[in-house]
């Protein structure tokens, strides 16, 4: 009788597992399907049709507030950008200067600039 329990038991712990590893295969398209932008992104890096490739590729390694930290001129990023390649950042070079436009026009030193501008004018 202590054996038939025994089967009974070890039938169940693998339907479990089956269950389990079933629910896990069925989620796997829409976790792969998810946006690239990683949570809490979209807080610090301002909408644009670039933001998702900003948050690929700068935020794999960096938190976007470490990014975002120091506003630079133009050729500053693109500095930057060409060092973060070099280490292993991944981006096109028609990306590399899509990230460049972005980070410039958010956070370049005429962004903040033409923005106090814009204030004092109200």
């Amino acid at each position: 009788m202590d054996n038939s329990y025994s089967k009974l038991g070890a039938r169940f712990v693998a339907a479990v597992m089956m269950c389990t590893l079933t629910a896990a295969v069925r989620m796997t398209p829409a976790v792969a399907a998810a946006p690239a932008v990683p949570p809490g992104t979209a807080t610090a890096l301002p909408e644009a049709p670039e933001r998702e490739l900003v948050a690929r590729a700068c935020t794999a390694c960096h938190a976007p507030e470490v990014v975002i930290a120091k506003r630079h001129s133009v050729e500053e990023w693109d500095d930057i950008i060409a060092k973060m390649v070099d280490r292993g950042a991944v981006a096109s070079e028609e990306e590399q200067q899509q990230i460049l436009e972005y980070l410039a026009r958010y956070f370049g030193r005429d962004a903040m600039t033409k923005q106090n501008e814009c204030c004092d004018r109200m």
